[in-house]
């Protein structure tokens, strides 16, 4: 299955937590479906940054795309009340959605399928251009809904890092760009095509390779961005 970047951005969405008067905490998150081997039952997901995750409270919102492409701000316990499972050592964690009336409306087409993560712990070639969808500095959902990409290379395999928000260490790879604040818990997919020219060259199926954790830098002036893997969510969603 390839799935276009117009498509991809239905299953992300905004999450925007006030903090105080002057602060609002502002990140990104994914929807995911999944299902039980042998099972007809269906479950929905958002997944996103531990440290995006731990910021929200009942107050919390995310921001979604209507079928005509508008904003749309909805309680994030209009899916469930507040209850994450977060990884004990991976900047990753996941919400059940609670299936319900009042959200199942907003639901249809907007969900990434589980089986499309890699969830090999096999780092993605550096040949492999990556897109993140995202909403850095929170852009993206005024008025018109619409999220933001950019397109790099990973400039690693997996490598152990300490963590920006924890200080402790924890496995990921690194793109070639830096990230911005608000890609926080964003998707970083391989779209399954890419454009040489006038060719577009096409794999089997689009993959979702992991999580936005944020940029690393120094005081030279160089920053790359940091990914969490997305086989920890092996240890998250089962």
């Amino acid at each position: 299955m390839i799935i276009k970047r117009d498509e991809a951005f239905m299953a992300v969405c905004e999450i925007r937590t006030q903090i105080d008067a002057n602060t609002v905490n502002v990140g990104t998150g994914m929807f995911v479906s999944s299902s039980a081997p042998g099972e007809n039952q269906f479950y929905g997901w958002i997944v996103t940054a531990s440290h995006v995750a731990r910021e929200t409270k009942d107050s919390t919102v995310i921001v979604i795309s209507t079928k005509d492409g508008k904003a749309a701000t909805l309680p994030l316990r209009l899916f469930g009340p507040i209850g994450w499972r977060h990884h004990p050592v991976a900047d990753i964690s996941v919400f059940q959605i609670q299936f319900n009336p009042m959200n199942q409306q907003f639901m249809h087409g907007r969900f990434f399928p589980y089986d499309h993560i890699n969830l090999e712990h096999k780092s993605v070639s550096r040949d492999f251009e990556l897109t993140a969808i995202g909403f850095p500095q929170g852009l993206g959902t005024d008025g018109l809904f619409s999220p933001f990409t950019f397109r790099s290379y990973a400039s690693s395999g997996f490598v152990t890092l300490p963590r920006a928000d924890t200080k402790t260490n924890s496995t990921f790879f690194c793109l070639e760009n830096p990230s911005v604040g608000g890609y926080s818990g964003c998707p970083v997919f391989d779209l399954g095509y890419e454009t040489n020219g006038t060719m577009m060259v096409t794999r089997d199926q689009t993959w979702c390779h992991g999580i936005m954790h944020g940029t690393m830098s120094d005081n030279t002036g160089g920053k790359i961005a940091m990914v969490t893997p997305a086989f920890f969510l092996k240890d998250l969603i089962k």
